[in-house]
This record gives C-alpha cells, structure tokens and sequence, in this order.
C-alpha cells in the first residue's frame, strides 16, 4: 500500500472533520434541552453551506492509526505522509494553525499545525484505519488524570468524571462529550481517554452539560487504578476512514442540517455608549454593534509589559471592549475567517490592569477568577461562523508578527453576548 492513499485519505477526512459536526452529536443537541442548543445548531447550518470550520480553533490533528500486520507499505515514510496531509490541507482550507514547536522553550507557531499527533498501533489483516479526532485547546486544557487508590469504586471514579466535568464548566465549551480512560500506566490511560471519546463505550452517567459519556479500560498493576478524563466540545470533529485494496472508505453518515431563524429579545448596545454599557446587568442579553479589538495570551502579555513599562501602547484601550479571539486565516471573498472566543481565564492575570487602565470590558468564555465590578461579555464557544457574520470590517491593527494572536480593529454588527458583573 502506497502511502500515498494515506496522504488522500488524512487530507479529505480533516476537511469533513473540521466543517460538518458529528451527526451522532447533532441529533443529541437537537433534543436535548442545552440552553445554546440554536446557536450550535445554526453554526452547523452555516458550516455545511459554507464548508468552512465549525470552531476558529481547529485544534491539533490526533490520529490513531491501525495498520494490518499483511499491509506492506511503500513510498513517503508514513510520518511524514500524514504531517504533510495536515500541513497542505490547512494551508489550502485557510484553517487556523495552532500548533507552537516547543511547549517551553520555543512557543513559535510552526504555520502549518504540524506536527500531528500520532498513534500506531498493529492489528491482524489487511487493510489500514484512520481515527481522526480534532482537539481544541479550550476543552484539551481541562484534561485531569487521578492515580487512584486500586480499591476505589466505580462510584469513585464517577465522582471524579464528575468534579472533573465541574471543575471545566464553561472553559470546555459545553454541552461536553466526556471520555473516561482507565488502566494501564499514566501515559496509557490518558491515551485511552482521548480513544474514548470517538470510539468508547457508553457510560450510563447522567451530568449536568454533558451530551455523552464513554469509557475504555484495560488491565493495571496491582497497585494502581489510573483514571484520565479527557473533555471534548460540542463541536465534536472526528472521522474513520478505512483503506482496503487500494480503495479508500470514509465512514461518514451525511445529512443537512436545518436552518434556524434567529431570535431577537436581546438589547441592542453600541461600544461607543459607554453609559449604556455601564448601566448593563449581570444576566442581559445584548447585541453589540460598533468597534471592538481582538488580544489572545501573547498579545495580553505585551500590552500589560508595556503598561508596566511605561511605554506607549499600540492602540488606545480607553474605553475600549476587548474580544479574547484569534480567527482563523480569511477566505477570498471573506472580511475575516471563522472567529470566536477563547478560554477568558488565561487572562486573568492580565485583565485587572487593563480595566484599570480604561478598558470598559472583554469578550470570552467561561469563567473568570477575579473581582471589582468589571464588565464581561460572555460568548458562546464553538460557533466560530455565527461571530463571523457579525463583523463587517476587520484590519490588523498591533503585533502583526503573532499571526492569529495579533490584535484586529474590528467593526461588528449585532454580535450576540450575555453580561456578567465581576
């Protein structure tokens, strides 16, 4: 087998994987009673028209290959076949690369979301499988991994998916798939957590914002009961594929999604009436319209190093409302790619200066660790296309050089939000 089919089969499968959501976990939004439950439906709608991706963070590439002992391979050596898979089809379907060399020392962003991540594993036969899963950072980072005590019950190990579940609220994007890995050594659980996800069993457990819950185990030491729990968003973005005789298989049930009608009980507020905003309540739903700028982490980490400094900003934060967004790479045709907001708390540490220093109020998901009256304006994650129709102007206006963490001037138009006090 050619590695080539490998290459077809990476590259078409990140393009459904990315733009169409899990029919399984569309029919399970559809009847639940999930309080976004239109805006994830209305996103899938918009991505199925406009096949671009279901959420600004298209996450790093998991492939969990299974190759037949029979298989003989030959050309590309298989590594580099799927990386360049990744890297083509994320540069030629403008997704948004999130993927920094080196966790501690070199957080640069390689261009290209590579490398993937790659998991082989042999299995009898002849033919190859391809489990593609997307993660996105958001509800990645709200992984936990728990060596248990080897007589811990089931009840035990619930308990734990539970406080874990708790503990990611919002951060992961909610309604959440959960999977729940267990056995082995560390390494090997939190491995089995991730499979979990797209190929688990189900788990008769019933939380608060969770869609489904799955399970894998396998055998342990006698001293041990390792237990990961590993969280995915409602944007559930995973394909199989299999290749047999040269001939490639892509197990996805199609279907069109509904259109939904937009609803229109929020209050309409302009960035620019800063006494409107200021007399807005914890629980308001608004539509903002007006001017707005984006700043992911590194952005942040500039502009509170130059308050610090005393140095001249780039731009003017004076009553200025703050977006956490990095969108992804824009289409012809497109003012901006699919945006929407990123995990608020990683700017925590950053935010309490920049209100003192004339920011009226942020944009992000989840919640938030600290005080003083400040002004959030929660978005849902996960809808990257929903925020995208509602900007009407962008342009690159600080930090050029950090690609999708600079920070955009945008003009936006009845940008949906939910007010919360700090």
């Amino acid at each position: 087998m050619n590695t080539k089919l490998i290459y077809e089969a990476v590259y078409n499968g990140l393009i459904v994987a990315n733009t169409r959501l899990n029919l399984e976990t569309y029919n399970k939004v559809e009847v639940s009673n999930c309080k976004i439950k239109n805006e994830i439906l209305k996103n899938a709608y918009l991505a199925y028209k406009t096949q671009r991706p279901l959420c600004q963070d298209t996450g790093q590439v998991v492939v969990f290959l299974n190759i037949g002992q029979n298989v003989v391979l030959e050309g590309e050596f298989i590594y580099d076949s799927i990386n360049k898979a990744v890297s083509d089809c994320y540069k030629d379907n403008f997704f948004r690369k999130s993927t920094v060399k080196d966790a501690v020392f070199d957080r640069t962003n390689t261009g290209d979301n590579t490398p993937a991540i790659i998991h082989i594993n042999f299995i009898k036969g002849d033919e190859v499988s391809i489990l593609i899963g997307i993660k996105g950072g958001g509800s990645e980072n709200m992984t936990r991994l728990k060596m248990m005590n080897p007589t811990s019950s089931i009840d035990d190990v619930y308990d734990f998916v539970k406080e874990t579940v708790l503990l990611a609220g919002e951060n992961a994007c909610p309604p959440m798939t959960v999977g729940i890995g267990a056995g082995g050594t560390a390494e090997v659980a939190a491995k089995l957590a991730k499979l979990a996800l797209f190929k688990g069993k189900p788990v008769d457990l019933t939380i608060e914002n969770v869609l489904d819950v799955k399970m894998l185990t396998t055998s342990t030491h006698i001293a041990s009961l390792p237990v990961c729990v590993n969280i995915n968003c409602h944007s559930v973005r995973e394909i199989e594929i299999k290749i047999k005789e040269n001939k490639i298989y892509y197990d996805f049930k199609d279907y069109n999604p509904m259109k939904i009608e937009n609803e229109n009980d929020a209050i309409k507020v302009n960035s620019s009436d800063i006494e409107a905003l200021k007399k807005l309540k914890t629980g308001d739903k608004i539509l903002l319209s007006g001017k707005i700028y984006t700043a992911r982490d590194m952005a942040h980490k500039r502009l509170y190093n130059s308050i610090l400094n005393n140095e001249k900003l780039p731009i003017d934060i004076k009553n200025s409302i703050i977006f956490y967004a990095g969108p992804c790479p824009k289409k012809e045709g497109e003012i901006i790619g699919p945006i929407g907001p990123t995990t608020s708390k990683r700017m925590d540490k950053f935010a309490p200066l920049l209100y003192e220093n004339g920011v009226i109020a942020t944009i992000g998901k989840g919640q938030r660790t600290f005080s003083g009256g400040y002004l959030y304006l929660k978005a849902t994650g996960g809808v990257a296309l929903l925020y995208q129709q509602a900007i009407k102007s962008a342009k690159i206006a600080a930090y050029e050089d950090l690609g999708t963490e600079a920070i955009y001037e945008l003009e936006v138009s009845s940008m949906p939000l939910t007010v919360e006090i700090l």
